[in-house]
């Protein structure tokens, strides 16, 4: 019996070899292609622990299976490929679920259509990345996303609360911050699980120092997992969504996530820095960072040609879009500039947002 046969029947899962999915389910957005045995739809939870139990009971030297999630398939690293077992989210497991200012989601639930209903509670995901359009939940979480507003409000690890995951014995474990009464509760519990959190804790325990003075001494980092908001002993905190944000799914498969949302701040401003070189950017941009703003982008003069010579056509294809808006507060200050100075080397665009119309006239000043 082949494996699509096998998982069928053992499982009930809604299976498939058809050469059309297998070849969609092949490639995301880096250049690699790894063709799958099969794609299996999860409708449930449920579906998702029998595939791993099914694993488990079936892996052998022989017989190397592997399970690897997808959602999107918009990872520009190869990270939801494999030649065994694709588990596809996005057909089945996408529901939303609004709690006061938290969404529920599930990991095939595509950003795009988060954002239409969190925009009518003005709410705002603040992580969100550049593929927004495309993307799902899936691999906004397990890849620790952070766009353009990351400079303010940090990476996507800052919003999960919650993580529901099936890990390695085929069973459903709901992941959350843990103070030190709740992480002693867990580590008595003579099972999986509370071996679990005894094994991590000790090595967190053991290794602080270390992995503490290893905390790479940047603003923005996904790479790796993210140990070093595990444990806060100061607080006596122990949080493994820490952990599997940003995983990539080797820890666990994520069957829905809590996270936290943001009131969008409705004040907006636009500074416009124009530069004859490059000498000052690290300088201007050590004095914005204190002044929170939403985002700092920059321009070079070539930039600046293509975007004049094309800006006619793209408004046309951007009908409707935000480009209209930022024209608008761009360009007057854009040809005051040139006038005054002749093309710009560099030009840097400084957005503030406040919910406060008067902080946000504040940090413009």
């Amino acid at each position: 019996m082949d494996l699509q046969e096998q998982l069928k029947q053992q499982t009930g899962c809604e299976v498939s070899t058809d050469e059309k999915v297998l070849q969609e389910h092949s490639c995301d957005a880096s250049l690699f292609k790894v063709m799958p045995s099969c794609v299996v739809f999860p409708r449930s939870a449920e579906d998702v622990k029998k595939i791993v139990q099914f694993v488990r009971q079936h892996k052998t030297q022989d017989n190397p299976l592997s399970i690897t999630a997808r959602s999107a398939g918009t990872d520009m690293s190869g990270g939801p490929l494999n030649e065994s077992i694709i588990l596809s989210f996005t057909k089945y497991m996408d529901s939303l679920e609004f709690v006061d200012n938290n969404a529920r989601v599930q990991p095939g639930l595509y950003f795009r259509d988060f954002e239409d209903k969190a925009d009518a509670r003005n709410l705002l995901f603040p992580s969100y990345p550049a593929s927004k359009e495309l993307c799902a939940w899936g691999g906004i979480i397990n890849n620790n996303s952070g766009g353009e507003l990351t400079l303010r409000y940090g990476k996507t690890n800052k919003y999960v609360e919650k993580m529901n995951v099936i890990l390695s014995d085929g069973n459903e474990y709901e992941l959350k911050k843990l103070n030190k009464q709740e992480l002693n509760y867990k580590k008595i519990q003579h099972n999986f699980e509370g071996d679990l959190y005894s094994a991590l804790h000790n090595i967190f325990e053991d290794h602080y120092e270390l992995i503490q003075n290893s905390r790479p001494d940047v603003s923005k980092n996904s790479a790796g997992y993210n140990i070093w908001d595990v444990y806060d002993k100061e607080k006596g905190s122990f949080d493994l969504t820490q952990l599997f944000v940003g995983a990539q799914g080797t820890l666990g498969l994520m069957t829905s996530a809590s996270v936290r949302l943001v009131k969008k701040p409705n004040h907006r401003r636009l500074a416009v820095l124009f530069l004859k070189n490059w000498d000052s950017v690290p300088e201007i941009v050590n004095e914005l960072q204190p002044l929170e703003p939403e985002s700092m982008e920059v321009f070079d003069d070539e930039t600046l040609k293509l975007a004049i010579r094309f800006f006619p056509d793209i408004a046309k294809r951007a009908e409707g879009q935000n480009i209209f808006k930022l024209a608008k507060e761009f360009l007057p200050d854009f040809f005051i500039g040139v006038k005054m100075l002749g093309l710009p080397k560099l030009v840097i665009l400084v957005e503030i947002v406040e919910h406060n119309k008067q902080e946000a006239d504040r940090k413009l000043d």
